[in-house]
């Protein structure tokens, strides 16, 4: 009996997952960025949430070029957290990244980091370390994460992660996909990849690869909602704009994370403990007294 195409398919080594939006300016750079990888086995998934300027005949004509990519359009725009989310659900590798679409790796990013997860079963993520640059300055810039969380305890590892995460620079690691999947991913409110990466954590270590091989892209017109109330509502649509939204988003997703992890009973009532704590630091912008953002995220 013939067997089914399926079950013939070969998965790649590691998914790259692109959420776009009118990302025309940067684009093509980050993805002849990593087409160039030294680990080659891998595939590019592009979700263009529904742009309006020239990204999606860019990324049709890559695709055209290069079979490692898939590249699709939302029929209308679903946000960033959902179009995060949209990428991890085409994936088909063991390990999977996240690749903002302005930002550049090294050629050596994919390879440094799979090799640390072949090696490490303990570990849920690797990441290289950082430099900040601005294009338009000619500014570089290298930036100390501080996110290695190599402690055998989970507690203490989620601990770490919430006091010592500032820019969300390790969050474009490499990541075991299986247990990216069991995490509580995006929620609908900005910022919520601060509240997933202590969960993460709560999965596995993070390991930090003593190299500089991911370039993020600090131009003002390069980030997620920056500039105009109208822009904040593409990236964040039927989302209220508020440090409030962000204070309630990420307390109630941090005791979902908390919730739903592999735990014993002790590690996660330590957890609710900290959680609470936390929630008692952000008390003014739980109960609305922080004030609307002067700027958007």
């Amino acid at each position: 009996m013939m067997r089914g195409k399926e079950s013939q398919e070969t998965h790649p080594r590691v998914s790259v997952g692109m959420p776009v939006y009118n990302s025309e300016a940067f684009i093509e750079e980050t993805i002849r960025a990593i087409l160039g990888q030294t680990l080659a086995d891998f595939e590019l998934i592009i979700s263009d949430n529904a742009s309006t300027d020239r990204t999606a005949e860019i990324c049709r004509e890559f695709a055209r070029t290069d079979p490692r990519i898939r590249y699709s359009r939302n029929a209308q725009n679903i946000g960033v957290p959902g179009n995060y989310n949209a990428v991890l659900t085409k994936a088909r590798a063991e390990y999977f990244k996240w690749c903002a679409s302005n930002d550049i790796c090294r050629p050596r990013f994919l390879e440094a980091c799979v090799a640390v997860l072949d090696a490490r079963p303990d570990v849920v993520l690797a990441y290289p370390q950082t430099v900040l640059f601005d294009a338009d300055r000619d500014s570089y810039e290298e930036y100390e994460d501080n996110m290695c969380l190599d402690q055998d305890d989970p507690v203490e590892r989620f601990r770490l992660c919430c006091e010592r995460l500032r820019l969300n620079n390790a969050f474009n690691g490499v990541i075991r996909a299986r247990e990216l999947r069991r995490t509580t991913l995006h929620w609908a409110y900005p910022g919520s990849d601060v509240a997933l990466m202590p969960e993460l954590s709560l999965y596995g270590k993070f390991i930090e690869i003593p190299e500089r091989l991911f370039f993020r892209r600090m131009e003002s017109n390069a980030h997620f909602g920056r500039g105009t109330a109208e822009l904040y509502r593409a990236y964040y649509p039927g989302c209220e704009h508020g440090l409030h939204t962000r204070a309630r988003g990420r307390i109630r997703q941090m005791l979902s994370g908390v919730g739903r992890a592999p735990l014993g009973a002790r590690e996660r009532f330590r957890l609710y403990e900290y959680v609470a704590h936390h929630a008692w630091g952000l008390r003014r912008e739980l109960v609305g007294f922080g004030g609307r953002e002067s700027r958007e995220p």
